[in-house]
């Protein structure tokens, strides 16, 4: 079996929940001389939470695919609930993208969005992202290019929705894209987001980076 080695830190333990992939790693030297990691395609490792113990760091990688299974299971009980829309405020829909049970990107043969369940928006998303849609029916509406990431990053930060990796998008590539676009055209919204993550004690866009150049 090959060793894995990350930042000098050899990897000891793993667990893996659906696609993702928690690890502890361990070092000889350093002042905190363990950490765990979320970690992609065994080489993308991001996220790092730094101990000086080894149970602490044990118990975190435990804490951190609870929290994984948890989120799965909450997106299997609400799988049967919603049906997709037949029919959006920007005229007939033409292609139907589900982005998870509940929330689903649309297009029509001269606009679109994303159109999420009110219920999966009122318990799912802030308020300030709430308040950059609109209601249609039973719907709560992000017209796309402006509105639309908003929908979009509350969804891949509850890990409703994982963001594309193709031969459009790099790990990280589509992320940024939908960053820029809300820094831009929803300042208010990006400035909730920070403030909530923050007293959340969730790393901020920036301290994200900053690991992932590690």
């Amino acid at each position: 079996m090959d060793v894995r080695i990350n930042q000098g830190y050899v990897i000891t333990d793993s667990c893996h929940v659906g696609d993702s992939e928690f690890v502890l790693g361990v070092h000889s030297t350093a002042p905190q001389q363990f950490v765990t990691w979320k970690c992609k395609d065994q080489t993308d490792y991001y996220w790092g939470h730094y101990f000086s113990t080894l149970f602490d760091a044990q118990k975190d990688l435990v804490a951190r695919a609870q929290e994984e299974v948890q989120c799965l299971e909450e997106q299997r009980q609400n799988t049967s609930v919603y049906e997709a829309p037949d029919d959006s405020p920007w005229g007939e829909i033409q292609t139907c993208e589900t982005l998870c049970p509940g929330a689903y990107s649309v297009s029509t043969a001269g606009h679109g969005g994303v159109m999420v369940r009110q219920e999966l928006a009122g318990k799912e998303f802030r308020k300030a992202a709430r308040d950059c849609g609109f209601v249609e029916g039973a719907w709560l509406c992000y017209e796309e290019d402006c509105d639309g990431p908003v929908a979009l990053r509350e969804l891949m930060d509850k890990k409703m929705y994982q963001a594309p990796v193709n031969q459009y998008f790099r790990p990280g590539e589509y992320e940024a894209v939908i960053n820029r676009s809300l820094q831009t055209y929803h300042p208010e919204y990006w400035q909730a987001r920070a403030k909530d993550l923050k007293e959340k004690g969730q790393p901020s866009i920036q301290r994200k980076k900053k690991e992932r150049e590690r």
